[in-house]
């Protein structure tokens, strides 16, 4: 029942701005022992070359009673303007409410360019690169026992964006590297939220770098496409990979998905699968 108050809430907070230009965009996803996660967004443009998108989530880890009170919240908004027809400013902030002892609030801004129009076979080439921070405040180890003293850490974090189209194929890619934390997290501590890029599900555990890669192949009807990715925790020294396939299904000016996300594939005392869906509505 928490994620369907959570879906009404976030339909609450788009419905002002449901008549504006934008687009609407609701994903879930389940897994083993009952894990959930959910999210949604609205990007609102204001065409005048601002535009907003507030989104919000949540993820339990089982369906039992105690996971389901303990559920992580979070909550963010971007905001993108226009500078040029290629330069494009970009800002946001989330946060993670308290529970079950972890907190994290995060903050940045980067830039958007879009190298040209058309080069060679390439539409749209783009670079992107985003700086920004995140703050922890945890008061229990990763066993659910309580601290003797808080633990804070801020992570000072560089993101590189990569992508185009060409064709019927649009490639995307992101790298994300910790430059710094400043308390170095221990190994009986972990984060309460890491998103892998171009996943739906949410894994815990403090990262040091994450190289994903999406490939889609659109046509008037569907787009199948898969992910990639390879992260690494900090705590430790061995590369983790994670894939994901699916396959989206153009109605007019809605699209519905759905698809399998794998998580450690190659550790089968750790391996995770999840199955999601969603769907995108334009305004």
């Amino acid at each position: 029942m928490f994620h369907l108050r959570l879906l009404f809430a976030l339909v609450l907070l788009v419905c002002p701005w449901v008549y504006s230009y934008g687009q609407l965009h609701f994903a879930g996803v389940h897994g083993e022992r009952g894990y959930a996660a959910m999210r949604g967004n609205f990007r609102w443009d204001l065409d005048n070359g601002l535009v907003l998108t507030p989104s919000g989530g949540y993820y339990r880890m089982s369906d039992s009673e105690e996971d389901e009170q303990g559920a992580m919240l979070k909550g963010a908004l971007m905001a993108e303007y226009e500078l040029t027809d290629f330069l494009t400013a970009v800002a946001g902030a989330s946060y993670v409410p308290k529970n079950l002892g972890f907190q994290n609030v995060g903050y940045g801004a980067g830039l958007r360019y879009v190298l040209c129009y058309r080069c060679g076979i390439f539409k749209n080439p783009f670079v992107g690169v985003y700086a920004g921070q995140t703050r922890y405040k945890i008061d229990r180890d990763l066993h659910g026992n309580e601290l003797e003293n808080r633990f804070k850490t801020v992570a000072t974090e560089l993101s590189l964006l990569l992508g185009t189209q060409m064709g019927r194929f649009a490639l995307q890619t992101q790298y994300d590297k910790v430059i710094k934390y400043n308390n170095k997290p221990p190994q009986d501590i972990t984060s309460n939220w890491t998103q892998i890029p171009f996943m739906t599900a949410v894994v815990q555990g403090f990262v040091s770098d994450v190289a994903a890669v999406r490939l889609a192949y659109r046509t008037r009807w569907i787009t199948p496409y898969a992910v990639y990715s390879r992260y690494k925790y900090l705590v430790n020294s061995d590369h983790t990979v994670s894939v994901a396939a699916g396959l989206a299904l153009h109605l007019g000016l809605t699209t519905v998905s759905g698809g399998v996300e794998i998580f450690e594939q190659n550790r089968e005392e750790n391996r995770k699968t999840y199955f999601f869906m969603s769907a995108t509505t334009e305004f």
